[in-house]
């Protein structure tokens, strides 16, 4: 794509949302410009692909509008001075912010620098061990996909490219490879407690919490918003589902059979993407270790839920709560994770699991007892993942800053005044669940469009539905932002799902929607519309659960329609 292309799409998108914004009616003192921020966001980002630009022009465009100058020279200076300081700077400035930067990148770096120590490679290969045919190599996939659940960029490379050889091995289609790689990757990475995305989740929320006044921390709502994320917790439930079964229905059974019958793993004429993977493959000489990777994974869990305890203990609430309740109840644990600072829990804990990371590549030794990794060189290797993250980093800054344009300029109270009459608090959570996704498919990335929303229909929600509405509206959008995510053609994972498995992307894509496309309706119907009008969280994830296991057993067939028994397997298998 030309400049020219990119940049008329960018003017195009711009002028789009200066007309809707035009044409939308005033409510009170409020007019339709109140939703410049995210229109000007979403349009140019869909529309130009430039997703940084978008987010750009909609602060510097907001900072336009609130500006009280009348001249030229006067108003361009009060906008750049607003949008870079209090837009900016003024997010990326505090405390918490500094701490979620500092977390998000020490633990990417602590992955790279597990995995020239050999331990990502370490716990592939101790779940692979065992594997016999082509279930037990699925099974080994969808469980390598679990857990590595701290990144999902680590998640995407290592599964695909370590669980290829073994899946060929035993005729297991790339399409079918992809899914499950593909399917693991973002909805455990986006539920975990400890990874990339929660400091970048949290981030978005805290700042939220404190300007409605509900008095929890962004963390907080992060763990009540757990039991709604019916989308990232039924498309697990449908991995494991249908690799235990072993069934597969529409284009991915065409896929698997065709794998099966005739050993063929890519279709005629298919175009696997290949390329430079962005990962770290082990130093020489040393053989792979599960527990290199596993020690530092477990100490940023302890040393983070450690500091949180040790934050709160002078909290009165935390204190009331462990004497009324004991220290393991999850009472008092609510009451710390919202008095703590959690921020620099999370960034103590990333820096210790970092520290005993390079502590061990150090200490590794090859065949010969020499040390083939040095400390200049965990370092490096270190550095180099902080600095490829520069992408993410900037999402997340422009993310803050976005989010206060919104609330200078009104969108919250706006949205608030325009569609209380039109929309039911019962039917908010389904409908910002597709809308997230609809925005995240078209721009091809989650963490934009949890960018864009989050300022937009959290505090939409919260003023509709109060702090029960608030928690389904926040699992809605980072839902539908991973569903959009998880199935867009242009979004990252979905490439590198491609990549790390040597799939034809299309084939991918092809193959895995009907799967997502049955996962997020359940979500929806049985998710945020149940729950917001009839049961609790659990209950939809129950039925949902109940009737994509059904669905599968009822339409889904098993591709070789033959027991896996060892005489069938040393039949079957092949080296591809």
């Amino acid at each position: 794509m030309t400049l020219s292309h990119w940049s008329l799409r960018a003017a195009a998108g711009l002028i789009l949302a200066l007309i809707i914004c035009e044409a939308l009616p005033a409510q009170g003192q409020a007019t339709g410009w109140s939703l410049f921020p995210p229109f000007c966001a979403i349009l140019i980002g869909i529309l130009s692909g430039r997703l940084i630009l978008g987010l750009t022009t909609a602060i510097l465009g907001t900072a336009l509008l609130v500006s009280t100058e009348t001249t030229i020279v006067p108003l361009v200076a009060d906008a750049l001075r607003k949008a870079l300081l209090h837009y900016l700077w003024g997010e990326v400035a505090g405390e918490f912010s500094l701490h979620i930067l500092g977390f998000t990148i020490a633990l990417i770096g602590m992955v790279r620098v597990t995995s020239l120590a050999g331990g990502n490679a370490g716990i592939a290969d101790l779940l692979s061990r065992g594997a016999e045919g082509a279930r037990s190599a699925r099974k080994a996939t969808a469980l390598l996909g679990t857990a590595i659940f701290f990144d999902d960029y680590a998640n995407t490379i290592v599964a695909g490219s370590t669980m290829r050889p073994i899946t060929d091995r035993f005729r297991v289609s790339r399409e079918k490879l992809a899914y499950l790689v593909d399917s693991t990757a973002a909805p455990i990475a986006g539920l975990a407690i400890i990874s990339t995305w929660i400091g970048y989740e949290v981030g978005l929320f805290e700042g939220l919490m404190i300007d409605l006044g509900t008095g929890i921390s962004g963390y907080a709502l992060f763990f009540s918003a757990l039991p709604a994320r019916f989308y990232c917790l039924l498309a697990l439930v449908f991995v494991f589902v249908s690799t235990w079964a072993g069934r597969d229905f529409g284009p991915m059974l065409a896929a698997e059979r065709r794998a099966y019958e005739t050993g063929k793993v890519l279709r005629e004429g298919a175009r696997p993407l290949t390329g430079r993977q962005p990962s770290v493959t082990p130093a020489p000489g040393l053989l792979p270790t599960w527990w290199v990777a596993a020690f530092p994974v477990v100490s940023v869990v302890v040393s983070v839920v450690a500091g949180i305890a040790l934050d709160a203990a002078d909290s009165d609430a935390a204190s009331i709560e462990r004497s009324r309740n004991g220290l393991l109840s999850s009472r008092y644990w609510a009451a710390a994770f919202s008095e703590a600072n959690n921020g620099r829990a999370l960034f103590n804990g990333a820096l210790i699991g970092s520290g005993m990371a390079l502590l061990l590549a150090w200490t590794r030794r090859d065949g010969q007892g020499r040390r083939p990794i040095s400390l200049g060189s965990g370092l490096g290797t270190y550095l180099r993942g902080v600095v490829g993250i520069h992408y993410a980093i900037a999402i997340l800054i422009l993310a803050w800053a976005i989010k206060e344009a919104c609330q200078d300029i009104g969108t919250a109270d706006y949205l608030t005044a325009l569609l209380s009459p039109l929309i039911s608090p019962a039917i908010l959570p389904v409908l910002i669940f597709l809308l997230a996704a609809t925005v995240a498919f078209s721009i091809g990335t989650s963490w934009a469009t949890m960018a864009i929303l989050v300022p937009t229909v959290v505090p939409l929600a919260h003023n509709l539905g109060g702090m029960p509405l608030t928690i389904l509206a926040a699992a809605a959008v980072l839902d539908g932002a991973i569903f959009g995510d998880h199935c867009s053609p242009i979004s990252d994972t979905t490439v590198m799902s491609s990549i790390a498995s040597s799939c034809d992307h299309l084939d991918h894509v092809r193959t895995q929607i009907p799967y997502a496309l049955v996962t997020m309706g359940c979500a929806a119907l049985f998710g945020y519309l149940g729950a917001a009008t009839l049961y609790p969280a659990w209950v939809g994830i129950l039925i949902g659960g109940t009737v994509i296991t059904a669905l599968i057993f009822t339409i889904g067939k098993k591709p070789d329609n033959l027991a896996e028994d060892p005489t069938s397997r040393r039949r079957k298998q092949v080296t591809i």
